[in-house]
């Protein structure tokens, strides 16, 4: 059945070993239909995808519609019959995929691509085209999105366990520090000093219990399932964050710096998590810096920086910056810093669960985006984040 790109009138040859060769080894053909004499023309390619052996057998296999009908699927038959009774409406090109059976018995899928030829009063003269075999390809696609389908599904199961998880344990949670807050208050003055120890330990390690599992549930919800994506200004939503952070911010003395921030589609309440986390990192991790300094800033990003994310190059992306003077890292830390409940630094030199940029990396993902961090030790951190300007 036809397919192509355009030939000159005269017919083509299709003679030469060399273009048998490529024919060959990149599994393709080229044909033409002439319509006044209802007669087809195959090059040396196409009955090798159909299971001919050129050299022997082109004078007793001729080429007709019932030759390429034998071959066919039945529902594919019947597609190339509406599509050679609606050339006519066809602006000049079409294409198609199709399954065969070869005369071996091969099982194949081929595509086919056409363009219709006309004589200077716009009637239809004949077709001419290519057709290749993309069997392997759609095997394949077909492989590709099982196991997208199955990497969909573990991740919902994953997210379900550990929403279910997290909110079964927070009733034991519970009744552990009720109990242990009535122990502190009635007996508190019963027991010794090392009775009052240990349950103070006892009562802090319960509470860091809480919020592991509070950021979990966190962690757990966030996906792009359930919300809407809607036209955000970052400039809003980080003036919001800097505005519910003021205590924080202004306790650690922080100087946030914020440049023009741009319009995004995204999901407004997982960009104000986004920057919260981050800005909180940065106070946070700020050296003990009498004024510690914090920049927020947008750009475009270089075709070169896009080449290393061939993901988003097909549309427009916006590079964003969270850059701080604070502790840092070794570079060789910067993709542990993303990783789930990963610490670089002990509890009780700084707080968190080590959940944040998890978060932060999650909330990306969700978005079609990426966040990286370039840091030294000592001498600060910058995290960049690659998104998509709209859905």
């Amino acid at each position: 059945m036809p397919a192509a790109s355009i030939h000159s009138d005269p017919i083509v040859s299709f003679s030469g070993n060399g273009l048998q060769e490529n024919e060959a080894f990149l599994k393709y053909g080229t044909w033409e239909n002439h319509l006044h004499t209802d007669t087809f023309h195959w090059s040396d390619g196409m009955y090798l995808l159909f299971g001919y052996d050129p050299a022997t057998e082109k004078e007793e296999f001729p080429v007709t519609l019932e030759l390429y009908f034998r071959h066919m699927f039945p529902e594919d038959v019947e597609r190339a019959r509406q599509i050679r009774a609606s050339w006519n409406d066809f602006p000049g090109h079409y294409s198609w995929d199709f399954r065969i059976k070869d005369k071996s018995g091969n099982i194949k899928t081929l595509e086919s691509n056409a363009s219709l030829i006309r004589d200077e009063e716009g009637n239809l003269v004949k077709v001419v085209g290519t057709t290749r075999d993309i069997t392997d390809l759609r095997t394949y696609q077909r492989g590709l999105e099982a196991k997208i389908q199955e990497l969909n599904r573990s991740n919902k199961e994953l997210e379900e366990f550990a929403y279910i998880a997290s909110h079964d344990l927070q009733e034991p949670l519970r009744k552990f520090n009720t109990f242990g807050e009535r122990l502190q208050m009635k007996y508190s003055d019963v027991l010794d000093k090392d009775g009052n120890f240990y349950l103070g330990r006892m009562m802090a390690a319960a509470q860091v219990m809480r919020d592991l599992i509070d950021n979990l549930l966190e962690y757990s919800r966030i996906s792009g399932m359930n919300h809407d994506f809607v036209k955000v200004s970052l400039q809003q939503a980080v003036d919001k964050v800097i505005n519910n952070l003021e205590l924080q911010v202004e306790e650690a003395g922080a100087i946030i710096k914020v440049g023009d921030l741009p319009e995004i589609e995204a999901i407004p309440s997982q960009m104000e998590q986004l920057f919260n986390n981050l800005i909180s990192n940065a106070v946070k991790f700020s050296n003990n810096q009498q004024h510690p300094l914090i920049e927020i800033s947008a750009e475009k990003p270089s075709a070169e920086e896009l080449l290393q994310w061939p993901l988003l190059g097909s549309r427009p992306v916006w590079k964003l910056i969270v850059k701080d003077n604070g502790i840092g890292f070794e570079q060789e830390d910067a993709i542990r810093i993303f990783q789930i409940f990963q610490r670089l630094h002990g509890k009780a030199e700084y707080k968190g669960s080590g959940i944040g940029l998890s978060i932060c990396k999650r909330i990306l993902e969700v978005h079609n985006g990426v966040i990286y961090a370039q840091g030294e030790s000592g001498k600060g951190a910058s995290f960049i984040i690659l998104i998509p300007e709209t859905r």
